[in-house]
């Protein structure tokens, strides 16, 4: 096969509070935080969290341990301020971890998937990432994300 799915990346959540759900996450559920990020083309703030506690390397980094909190950016209009004012708080999207995302996206064009993504874009933490459109999976954003040897590593906020 010219691509693989490698597991699950991560889970992204749109709370209402996303304050209120990093300290939950945090300090009632012991998850480590491992940083946050601004997305600017996105508008969007994330906060990624692991429930082991400890540094995971690089290698399994994409094991499906994460919880990515979802905010707009200040004065932000972008996709998790529209999906709060659509849909309220929630699962935003599921991530997946992939081996050659370009094969990838060239198959599922093939197989005439639509994409919110044609090509893959840079996301939070240097990796590339594509989204499926939600039309194509039966209402699931599912988003397909390469960690690369240049990935840069979460960092916990001092």
């Amino acid at each position: 096969m010219a691509w693989k799915i490698c597991g699950i990346n991560h889970v992204g959540l749109a709370p209402k509070d996303p304050a209120k759900a990093q300290w939950f996450l945090r300090e009632v559920l012991g998850l480590s935080f491992l940083g946050d990020e601004l997305v600017g083309s996105q508008q969007t703030l994330t906060s990624m969290f692991r429930h082991d506690g400890g540094s995971l390397p690089r290698e399994t980094q994409g094991s499906g341990q994460r919880l990515e909190v979802l905010a707009p950016a200040p004065q932000g209009e972008g996709p998790i301020a529209k999906f709060l004012d659509k849909k309220g708080s929630g699962i935003h999207h599921l991530a997946l971890t992939v081996d050659r995302l370009d094969n990838l996206l060239a198959e599922l064009k093939s197989k005439s998937i639509r994409m919110i993504d044609e090509t893959p874009r840079l996301g939070a933490h240097g990796t590339n990432i594509a989204f499926v459109h939600p039309e194509s999976t039966g209402g699931l954003l599912i988003e397909l994300v390469e960690e690369s040897e240049t990935t840069e590593p979460l960092q916990t906020k001092p």
